[in-house]
């Protein structure tokens, strides 16, 4: 998968959740944690983009999301290192948001992923697997449709086959309701 063809899934996925009366959020998040293919795991920074649609007819909120992992060592001034290990990885996941006492949340998520492992400068493949999630937090809406939600989160993938390539984030979580 391209990535130039993320922005248009993600409006795709917009438009068509717009025109049938429904809640479309987009969010991310930004953590640490590790990543690893053949190797063994190595700290990295994690970063994420995403998109999701309000379902109540599904009993789950499909999302699809971009995420981005890299070594630490890519962020530190001066290091003399030549490639920093990193992964890209596309999921659509299946939400399932509860409510707590007002205003927290939890949510838990799961679904197929696509990861494109970088842990070596002369690897380049693409492994499938699935992605795990769980995040909590603070929905600032109250009774309204749009607004913010925030809250801490984790999430793991594991692939079956080819580098094994994974990754595990731990993570600040931010989305916007439309």
């Amino acid at each position: 998968m391209k990535l130039k063809a993320i922005p248009f899934l993600l409006a795709i996925i917009f438009f068509i959740a717009k025109a049938n009366a429904q809640t479309v959020c987009i969010g991310g998040f930004l953590g640490g944690g590790t990543v690893g293919g053949f190797a063994s795991s190595t700290g990295a920074f994690t970063s994420s983009f995403f998109a999701e649609v309000n379902t109540p007819f599904l009993g789950f909120n499909p999302r699809l999301s971009f995420v981005y992992a890299q070594d630490f060592n890519a962020l530190l001034p001066g290091t003399t290192n030549k490639y920093f290990p990193f992964l890209k990885a596309y999921s659509l996941k299946g939400i399932f948001t509860q409510p707590l006492k007002k205003p927290f949340f939890i949510e838990e998520g799961f679904g197929p992923e696509i990861i494109n492992d970088r842990t070596f400068s002369n690897v380049d493949e693409w492994n499938y697997g699935i992605a795990v999630s769980i995040a909590t937090g603070i929905d600032f809406r109250k009774e309204t449709t749009s607004g913010f939600k925030a809250g801490v989160g984790a999430e793991f993938s594991i692939t079956f086959g080819n580098t094994f390539a994974q990754y595990l984030s731990v993570h600040l979580q931010g989305q916007y309701f439309f």
